[in-house]
C-alpha cells in the first residue's frame, strides 16, 4: 500500500468547534438501533464535559423511520438534540495511506464540526486520512479506529484521552498497547471499525 509523506494536519483547517456540538452516528438494521446504550453513554459523557447536561437520557432509542441505514444524533449548545437518517454507504476502497500530523489528537469526544477532517480526507485523495501525534504514535483514522494484526493478535493504541473511544472496537477483542507509523506498516493486516462497520486492509 501506498504511504504518502507526513503531512500537517492543521495545514488544512482549524481544530473543531466546540460550540457546534457532538455526533453519534448509529447502525440501524432490521428496525432496531444497534449498541443504542454505548452511544448513548458516549454522547452524555462528552455532552456532561463539555456543556453540562444529558442529552439523551431514555434507555430506548428513538423509533428510526427505515428498516436499514444510519441514524445520526446530534447535540449542540441552544440548538437541542436533532436526529437525521441516512442510506448506509458502501465500504471504501483506499488507494494507500496519508499520515497527518495533529498535536493532541482529536481528543475523546466526536465532534459535529467535521471540517478539518473532511478536508483532511479530502487531500487524502483517495487514500486513508491517519492521524498521528507529534510523538509519532497514530492515533485514529479520520472516520473510524485504527488496530493493526501482528500474528493473529488485534492491537489498539492507548486509550488514553488523544482519540475517540471507538465503539466498533467493542465488537473486537484486542490488547492496547503503543502503535507508531512503521510498526503499523509493518502488520500483517490494519484493522479499521465504527459503529457501521469493520474493515481489514492488507498490503
Amino acid at each position: 500500500m501506498r504511504v504518502a509523506a507526513q503531512r500537517r494536519a492543521l495545514d488544512y483547517g482549524e481544530r473543531p468547534d466546540p460550540a457546534a456540538g457532538v455526533f453519534e452516528t448509529l447502525l440501524v438494521r432490521d428496525r432496531g438501533v444497534v449498541g443504542y446504550l454505548a452511544h448513548r453513554d458516549r454522547m452524555n459523557a462528552s455532552a456532561g464535559t463539555l456543556y453540562g447536561v444529558a442529552p439523551l437520557p431514555a434507555a430506548a432509542p428513538p423509533e428510526p423511520r427505515h428498516a436499514n441505514g444510519r441514524m445520526r444524533l446530534t447535540f449542540a449548545p441552544g440548538a437541542g438534540l436533532s436526529i437525521e437518517e441516512r442510506q448506509s454507504a458502501p465500504d471504501p476502497v483506499f488507494s494507500g495511506i496519508v499520515p497527518f500530523e495533529l498535536p493532541g489528537g482529536l481528543g475523546p469526544h466526536k465532534w459535529a464540526d467535521r471540517g478539518l477532517v473532511d478536508a483532511l480526507s479530502a487531500a487524502a485523495d483517495g487514500a486513508l486520512a491517519l492521524l498521528l501525534d507529534s510523538d509519532g504514535a497514530v492515533l485514529e483514522a479520520t472516520w473510524a479506529s485504527v488496530l493493526i494484526e501482528e500474528r493473529g493478535r488485534l492491537i489498539s493504541p492507548p486509550s488514553d484521552g488523544r482519540a475517540l473511544p471507538g465503539i466498533g472496537r467493542t465488537r473486537l477483542r484486542y490488547d492496547e498497547e503503543p502503535v507508531d507509523l512503521d510498526r503499523l506498516l509493518a502488520a500483517d493486516a490494519v484493522v479499521l471499525t465504527s459503529a457501521l462497520r469493520t474493515m481489514r486492509l492488507v498490503g
